[in-house]
């Protein structure tokens, strides 16, 4: 083969690589603008299928333990990490507290326990709020309401938890500002999310973080920066950030597990029974569920390489 054939055949080559990168790029956009667009439809679909999955493979709990020290317990971690969280919201002494996105309520109950005020907790999700009738308390009362129209509660409140479901929002900064206009002067907001690291290349991000975003129904990440800026828009003062990223190693480890563990242990028959028996979601359901087996994979590599960066954020209404 002479020079100028091989010359053709590499330039060809590289020619249809970079097509099939466009396309890909292009099909994982044209899937983040839907979960933007019909975002409340999506995040309801994607727990309907797969909350007693988690409940059963990972926890009540859909968010992270803080681990502080090398031979801490789950259990261990997790009652210290929501004891920093109700001290840094100062739980004890407020009013009103509100938890967004409480899921199955365990988290919004363990509050409702520390303090005399009252506590709300809302979820888009009616899959997840099923379980929430288990929790009584006086000071306890959950309700189906979308995070974007949180204004529309009517109420004010002097503390609010937002606990590793922002990512799902389809318009972060929007949201901040209408969880501003909820809270009193002086009242707190803890977020911890995930956040993808700074000055990501585009492939980069379709390689590593797109996949699982799909899987997820994720409609973006932020960067910690952005967030920082969304936050002084908003009217809040910035207490403190801080990447946890290093105190997260063992949910990984945990969680990648006991992913392993349900693939050996489950087939084809067992996932139906997962499904919230009150919502049709067929085929889709099951497609749901398998997906979270590579969203796992790739959310590892995705730590384990350092784009993604669990990020705690401390703020005050001004």
């Amino acid at each position: 083969m002479s020079w100028g054939i091989r010359r053709n055949f590499i330039n060809c080559m590289e020619r249809l690589i970079l097509t099939s990168f466009n396309m890909y790029s292009f099909m994982y956009k044209k899937d983040f603008k839907y979960f933007k667009e019909h975002y409340d439809e999506s995040i309801e679909k994607m727990f309907a299928a797969v909350s007693d999955l988690y409940a059963q493979y990972w926890h009540d709990f859909f968010h992270f333990a803080l681990f502080d020290k090398k031979k801490q317990s789950w259990r261990s971690a997790f009652k210290r990490t929501h004891k920093r969280y109700l001290q840094d919201l100062k739980v004890k002494t407020a009013k009103n507290v509100l938890e967004l996105a409480c899921g199955r309520g365990r988290f919004t109950y363990i509050i409702a326990k520390n303090t005399k005020g009252n506590v709300l907790g809302i979820d888009i999700s009616k899959s997840q709020l099923s379980h929430t009738k288990r929790f009584k308390r006086k000071n306890l009362r959950f309700k189906h309401h979308d995070i974007m129209k949180v204004d529309e509660l009517n109420e004010k409140f002097d503390a609010v938890i937002f606990l590793d479901a922002a990512c799902y929002l389809p318009d972060k900064e929007k949201a901040l500002q209408k969880i501003s206009k909820v809270m009193n002067s002086g009242a707190r907001l803890l977020i911890l999310d995930w956040c993808k690291a700074e000055r990501l290349n585009a492939l980069q991000e379709e390689l590593v973080l797109y996949p699982f975003m799909r899987y997820w129904a994720i409609p973006s990440l932020e960067t910690r920066k952005n967030y920082e800026k969304y936050f002084k828009k908003s009217g809040f003062k910035i207490l403190k950030i801080m990447d946890m990223n290093i105190k997260v190693k063992k949910d990984w480890e945990f969680g990648y597990e006991n992913a392993l563990k349900a693939l050996k242990k489950l087939s084809v028959n067992d996932l139906p029974k997962f499904i919230w028996k009150r919502m049709k979601l067929g085929s889709e359901g099951l497609r749901l569920i398998k997906e979270q087996f590579p969203a796992a994979i790739y959310i590892k590599v995705g730590y384990d390489i350092g784009f993604l960066r669990y990020v705690y954020f401390l703020v005050e209404k001004e």
